[in-house]
């Protein structure tokens, strides 16, 4: 044996010795955790604490020998049947064990079946604290029912796509997690060559619903933030409102969608027009799909529902020590991550990641041919931890870990797939404009005008819990859902969205009612738009500085403020910063440029945005750090998005070799939509050939 063999053989030896002992602390919390429930279950014999030791060391060898047979065999039977299948199947390896135990004394199937539901809620939350991979358990009890449901399905030559977005993964951070080891599998494809890592550049704004726009429908024409008023409809429409999601795919939707062909949407804001989408927030109110039993089938599972109920619980653990630990710190900058939030990150980072991976296994397993989902987790914590520090990136390990997971699925599929990880935009972080400067751009606005406003820039939008949204109502929506959960949850289906604390939800929150002389504030992160509604048409600079003479410049000398752009009606869209301005039309500056510290293709996205039909008023973007790259949100956010400036504008590409990009650096979603568009055509041409 060569030496380097021998050390990768005691370096093996140590992992598998490390693991163990690791394994054996889990063995030992659930022996006592299992002492203390079947002593207040009963009042006949309880075990003693080696007994019940012997007894979770007996049943983690029984589950690993036994259970992932039975479970594929059970997949067979008819949906309703496979949990309480399941659930008996589990019980009965409890049972099994207290006829084999003398000490023991478990009274029933009902609690045999607690028991067991317990045991893998403890295991699973002790391993994640103790870092064990449960690989092996998940390929068993998560993958095995689903290979066995679709192992029948025939193989197909032609290659097929599967798309993953991280949500606000910018190019530099990744690269940073890959040198600090927290992307593994994503660092090994480019160590093996298999794959290239290229940035691209997005649009303004730079967000989720431009870019899913356009990179799933070629289109983001018309979408000039998140969030914005729109004078036509006479209302303020949010992108991540399900009526809204759907309105504009409506809009947007030309026939070429990304995965118009075949192919299947989960868990994002758009369907690329895909015939199966599920928990899309575009698609709630369509009709389910026929793939909806797989989703269902996660529930049904026995380990899947105590795992992931684990994991929820734990993700609230860490959100609240992270926060506590970072005021213990004094880490600045920081916001409140108290209050609904941890519930809504754990969600984000347990439920629907492990659902994204789970239905994404499901469509490779039967070879659908292009398939697109998006990890939203970390630019949830992100939004509220920071772009790069340790408690996000560690998120983002978990994520790198379901890719490497679904990476393995793919290689035992029945087509090749090609494997694309990519980000439809990225974050910039810095202390917020009311952390900075002591008020909001709201409240900067109001003083500038010296009257009344409506502030819109806490408008409930949370892209985590819109996307739990999506969840409840597709699983509202499937004739098997029960009744009384439908009755439960109906509301969170309704399209009601409260502007602000006061308002009533059943007052048509979504219509402004203003008095002609209220204007309407509204944030995209460092993105701010303000919008006039006495005015039918888009207001110009000369509308403005009659109506308010100290808005427009008082804004634009403001620290916290690089630039505003208005409409002027003698000279089109003009760029007005502190010292000076430029006029878009012919590119001619007065002063200083208040864009020289930014990109270069910078005043063309300016030009785009003031040509469409919604563009808003007034146009705001805050201060940048031209060192640090550093923002101030005009939202109570460390890491933010939807404006220029820092690494938000800096999206990334993990792409396979053998698919090379036609432009090195594509600029704008859309042109990232053709270059994916052309390499499922080539892919296809050269298959058929």
């Amino acid at each position: 044996m060569s030496r380097r063999g021998f050390f990768s053989g005691l370096r093996a030896i140590g992992s598998a010795a490390d693991q163990l002992i690791r394994h054996a602390i889990v063995w030992l919390v659930q022996a006592l955790v299992l002492t203390g429930l079947i002593g207040a279950l009963t009042s006949d014999a309880v075990p003693s604490y080696t007994e019940a030791f012997i007894g979770i060391v007996l049943i983690a060898a029984m589950n690993t020998a036994v259970q992932p047979a039975l479970i594929q065999m059970v997949v067979r039977f008819r949906f309703w049947l496979f949990p309480v299948i399941t659930f008996l199947l589990n019980a009965a390896v409890f049972l099994l064990a207290d006829a084999l135990l003398p000490g023991w004394r478990i009274n029933g199937v009902m609690q045999a079946g607690f028991l067991a539901l317990s045991m893998t809620i403890v295991a699973t939350f002790a391993g994640a604290l103790l870092s064990i991979s449960d690989d092996g358990a998940w390929r068993r009890f998560a993958l095995g029912p689903l290979r066995a449901r679709y192992e029948r399905t025939d193989p197909i030559s032609e290659p097929g796509f599967v798309f993953l977005e991280i949500d606000g993964l910018a190019e530099p951070v990744l690269r940073e997690a890959m040198e600090r080891g927290y992307a593994p599998h994503l660092r090994s494809w480019l160590d093996t060559g298999s794959h290239i890592l290229s940035r691209w550049e997005c649009d303004l704004s730079s967000q989720t619903s431009a870019s899913q726009a356009g990179i799933l429908l070629g289109t983001n024409r018309d979408v000039p933030a998140f969030r914005w008023y729109d004078k036509t409809l006479g209302r303020v429409v949010v992108s991540n409102r399900p009526r809204d999601a759907a309105m504009l795919e409506s809009t947007l939707s030309s026939g070429a969608g990304l995965l118009a062909n075949h192919g299947a949407s989960r868990g994002n804001l758009f369907s690329g027009e895909a015939p199966d989408s599920l928990f899309t927030i575009a698609t709630i109110f369509s009709p389910a799909p026929a793939s909806m039993g797989a989703y269902f089938f996660f529930y049904a599972n026995f380990y899947n529902l105590a795992r992931t109920l684990a994991l929820f619980l734990g993700d609230i653990i860490r959100e609240l020590a992270a926060s506590l630990w970072q005021i213990l710190r004094n880490e600045r900058p920081r916001v409140r991550r108290f209050g609904i939030y941890p519930l809504v990150r754990a969600a984000t980072t347990s439920l629907l990641r492990e659902l994204s991976t789970f239905t994404v296994a499901g469509d490779i397993m039967r070879g659908v041919p292009a398939v697109y989902t998006t990890y939203i987790a970390y630019d949830e914590v992100a939004h509220h931890s920071g772009i790069a520090r340790g408690d996000t990136l560690r998120v983002l390990r978990d994520i790198d870990r379901d890719i490497g997971r679904l990476q393995r699925v793919a290689t035992a599929a029945p087509r090749p797939y090609h494997l694309v990880v990519l980000s439809d935009h990225g974050q910039s972080q810095g202390a917020t404009f009311r952390q900075r400067y002591g008020l909001t751009l709201g409240q900067l606005v109001s003083r500038l005008i010296s009257g009344e406003i409506r502030v819109l820039e806490h408008i409930s939008a949370d892209e985590g819990w819109q996307s739990l949204r999506a969840l409840l109502s597709d699983f509202m929506r499937d004739e098997r859902a029960s009744p009384v959960l439908e009755r439960t949850f109906r509301r969170l289906r309704e399209d009601e969205v409260t502007l602000d604390p006061d308002a009533s939800p059943r007052k048509h929150p979504e219509r402004v009612d203003v008095a002609s002389d209220s204007p309407i504030v509204l944030a995209s992160g460092n993105l701010g738009l303000i919008s006039f509604p006495q005015w039918e048409h888009r207001a110009t600079l000369e509308d403005i500085e009659h109506a308010y003479p100290d808005l427009v410049s008082g804004l634009a000398r403001h620290p916290g403020i690089s630039f505003v752009m208005i409409h002027s009606e003698g000279r089109g869209p003009v760029v007005i910063g502190p010292e000076g301005l430029r006029i878009l039309n012919d590119d001619r500056v007065e002063g200083t440029d208040p864009l020289a510290s930014f990109g270069p293709h910078v005043p063309d996205l300016l030009r785009r945005t003031d040509g469409f039909v919604n563009a808003p008023d007034i146009l705001v973007n805050s201060m940048v750090d031209p060192e640090t790259g550093e923002v101030a949100a005009f939202e109570e956010l460390v890491g933010s998005h939807g404006g220029l400036g820092g690494t938000q504008t800096m999206p990334f590409l993990l792409h396979p070799a053998a698919l090379p990009l036609h432009t090195e650096h594509p600029i704008g979603a859309s042109a990232l939509h053709d270059e994916l568009m052309r390499w499922m055509a080539c892919s296809r041409e050269r298959h058929h050939a």
